[in-house]
């Protein structure tokens, strides 16, 4: 908050505050024009009423809100525009209110407009300034009406288009996360819009219908609601926010068709797409199945469930996974007791959960947990404990229920729970601040009240149901839905189970390849017991040739543990992108924050290109080509501070004129060459020295050799290394600001 007080107090001392009175003000550059209104019109305050491409004419804030911030009913309060520079005004609001019904919301805002070049930088600041609740998504529209009827697509970092829709107003609300980019294209309108919002943890967007045929919006929400997934009774789950509260969003629209942009991945340590396991659960043989306390230590041991969970791990060497401990162990004899404990009249944990494993598992079985937790086994690295809960809700009428324990609606009691699980896996011996990381809710049922629960006692992730049973936009959805939720205690992300791995369910493989081929997260699941099919060698190939298929049929795949993903979520969160800025040749990204849970930065290059440096902080970082010209490079270790990323390139066979020499540089080399290469160099003055650069396909130097021309003719031996592989390369000469390339096959010695 003090932060935010400062921000402001140097704004309003060192740039030009509006006119008392006026209403609307008018950033312009060569190429856009913006009027921002500072007061309640027929558009929020803080809109834009027009944003206008000068060439064309094409006012894309047509039909009104664009960039303005609702929740609901509540709009800002009108408030004060500050002309930074004719390019650049932002417009604060000390709060936000509903005229309908009066009622005051107390979050401010600030939205800082940029026009650059052909394109509009927009940063937001949401700050509480006191306790709120957000019942109804806090987001950012943007209309789309120069594209109505036409089509928007998303994409992120893989090489496919993500999803694409209609703006036709036949579709329900299109909720979309893990995208950084959105084309909106229309042969009605003559500009193309590129909007990137660069950090996926900020990222969650969603397409309304509801104003069609006058709009179609694109929303970017700050703070999202959801219908609490499967029977659970309550309000929608939401977040809660305290005083000082802040959070800031970076979003460009861009209506250049060279535009470049710059954007953090949506997964770490470089992959293009990556999955967690999460299985349910310790004990993994209930009563039914056999003796519940038997356990399998190695590959081989006697309990197959376990010991094919060890021979899965030890067939995927790379692969980590969650396993849930479950509470009450379900004893069939005692589930859901009828009985309360003496002094705990009011204790659902107590009555309902006599018989749990902190009072019934033998020591050994206990010391398994243990040895699992504390890595204690060659394969138990590659494992964390996560928390399922207790089990079932106990009712007047029955002693077997299939209702969940997270299903109602009631704060002492979830609070209660989660303290009672807590104090068992202390009894057992877990550290309930590491087991305690992850939840899955027995049958993916979360209520409000459990949802805050789970925050504020530590819970980083959770499993947020299944959703390919669900219908959205006109298909079903077979995709990643990123939650984020906070309160005062915390924050807390999740997503949903895509696959499920119980043979008797026989789950459509294309849930998991769907969200794979669109570069998403896959969170996948399932009862050991019933994905080996209770000891069929046929049910465990099945599950190990559908994670063969993953390691095998997808570029650039990594296995995280959900507390992983989370971690890193949570890391790019505090991660402020400030700004994305191109110029003829190069693309960079500016941002403030740290990184160590390994962040990637993407872009997306022109074709007809070869990299010269990747650079952050003005220091050479590794990078590769995945293809289709993205580029991926490693951002990781970064101190907190600010930051510039740059990509520069130069385009292929482009001969320019040398400075003060009257004629062009050119290139010759035999093709194909060894790795010695005879190069001829022509256009030099004899004494003038230039610059050979030997590149690979992927845009990597492999060789720089500096040199003084001889003459118009120049000759010059270039060595390539031992290591160098057979095939195509770029070879390059520069000479002041002269340049020449081509292209060279190297075979052989």
């Amino acid at each position: 908050m003090t932060l935010y007080i400062i921000l402001m107090s140097f704004l309003l001392s060192s740039t030009q505050s509006s006119d008392a009175g006026q209403d609307s003000y008018t950033i312009s550059n060569e190429y856009l024009t913006a009027v921002i209104t500072a007061v309640q019109t027929d558009s929020r305050a803080g809109s834009l009423l027009e944003l206008v491409d000068i060439q064309t004419g094409v006012d894309f804030a047509e039909g009104g809100q664009y960039g303005s911030v609702h929740s609901g009913d509540f709009v800002p309060r009108d408030g004060t525009v500050i002309l930074n520079s004719a390019s650049c005004a932002t417009f604060i609001s000390t709060g936000m209110a509903s005229y309908s019904s009066g009622v005051r919301l107390p979050i401010s805002i600030s939205t800082t407009y940029r026009l650059t070049g052909r394109a509009l930088e927009i940063t937001y600041q949401i700050t509480a300034t006191s306790n709120v609740e957000l019942s109804d998504p806090l987001e950012a529209d943007f209309g789309l009406k120069p594209y109505l009827d036409k089509h928007i697509k998303f994409r992120n970092q893989t090489i496919f288009q993500d999803r694409w829709n209609e703006l036709d107003g036949n579709h329900t609300l299109i909720r979309v996360s893990g995208d950084q980019i959105v084309f909106c294209y229309s042969p009605y309108c003559e500009l193309d819009a590129t909007f990137v919002f660069p950090n996926p943890s900020k990222a969650i967007l969603a397409v309304s219908a509801e104003d069609y045929p006058n709009n179609e919006y694109l929303s970017l929400r700050f703070f999202d609601t959801t219908e609490p997934f499967g029977s659970c009774t309550g309000p929608d789950l939401h977040s809660r926010l305290g005083p000082g509260n802040s959070s800031t969003y970076y979003m460009q629209m861009s209506l250049d068709s060279a535009f470049i942009p710059v954007y953090f991945s949506t997964h770490p340590h470089m992959y293009e797409r990556s999955a967690s396991w999460i299985l349910d659960e310790i004990p993994m043989l209930h009563p039914q199945q056999g003796y519940m306390w038997d356990f399998s230590e190695t590959s081989s041991g006697s309990e197959y469930i376990s010991a094919w969970v060890i021979r899965l791990l030890e067939d995927h060497p790379e692969m980590k996974m969650n396993i849930l401990v479950l509470g009450d162990g379900i004893l069939q004899d005692n589930c859901d007791s009828m009985w309360y404990e003496p002094g705990w009249e009011h204790s659902w944990s107590h009555w309902h959960c006599t018989w749990r494993i902190a009072t019934e598992a033998p020591e050994d079985y206990k010391q398994w947990m243990i040895n699992i937790q504390n890595d204690v086994y060659p394969w138990a690295d590659r494992v964390n404990l996560g928390f399922h809960g207790y089990h079932h809700t106990p009712s007047p009428d029955s002693a077997w229920d299939p209702f969940h324990e997270f299903i109602t609606f009631e704060f002492e009691e979830h609070q209660e729970r989660l303290d009672m699980i807590s104090s068992d896996f202390s009894s057992i011996g877990l550290n309930p601040q590491q087991t305690m990381y992850t939840i899955r809710p027995p049958g993916n049922a979360t209520s409000l009240s459990a949802l805050w629960a789970m925050i504020d006692h530590g819970v980083k992730f959770y499993s947020a149901g299944t959703r390919y049973v669900q219908w959205m936009a006109g298909e079903w959805f077979w995709d990643m839905y990123l939650s984020r939720y906070e309160t005062p205690g915390g924050r807390m992300w999740g997503t949903n189970t895509n696959w499920w791995g119980d043979y008797s369910q026989l789950m459509p493989y294309i849930y998991l390849s769907t969200v794979m081929d669109r570069g998403k997260h896959a969170l996948l699941g399932g009862h050991p017991g019933a994905m080996w099919n209770f000891g069929q060698e046929y049910a465990y190939q099945r599950i190990d040739s559908l994670c063969a298929s993953l390691e095998d049929d997808y570029s650039n795949f990594g296995w995280l543990f959900p507390v992983e993903y989370a971690e890193f979520m949570e890391e790019s969160f505090a991660i402020r992108v400030d700004s994305i800025r191109n110029d003829e040749n190069s693309a960079s990204i500016f941002f403030t924050g740290e990184t160590s849970t390994g962040q990637t930065l993407v872009a997306r290059l022109p074709t007809y290109v070869i990299v010269e440096n990747v650079l952050i902080d003005g220091v050479a970082v590794f990078w590769e080509d995945y293809g289709d010209k993205r580029i991926f490079l490693n951002a990781d270790g970064l101190e907190n501070g600010s930051h510039e990323a740059v990509i520069s390139w130069f385009p292929l066979g482009i001969s320019q004129e040398g400075s003060g020499t009257g004629s062009s540089l050119s290139l010759s080399v035999a093709n194909p060459s060894g790795r010695s290469i005879n190069v001829t160099v022509g256009g030099l003055r004899i004494g003038e020295d230039f610059q050979l650069q030997l590149f690979d396909m992927a845009g990597r130097m492999i060789n720089s050799q500096r040199s003084t021309g001889t003459g118009d003719e120049t000759e010059v031996l270039l060595q390539t290394s031992s290591g160098a592989s057979d095939g195509m390369y770029f070879l390059r000469v520069q000479t002041g600001n002269s340049t020449a390339t081509c292209k060279v096959i190297i075979i052989g010695g």
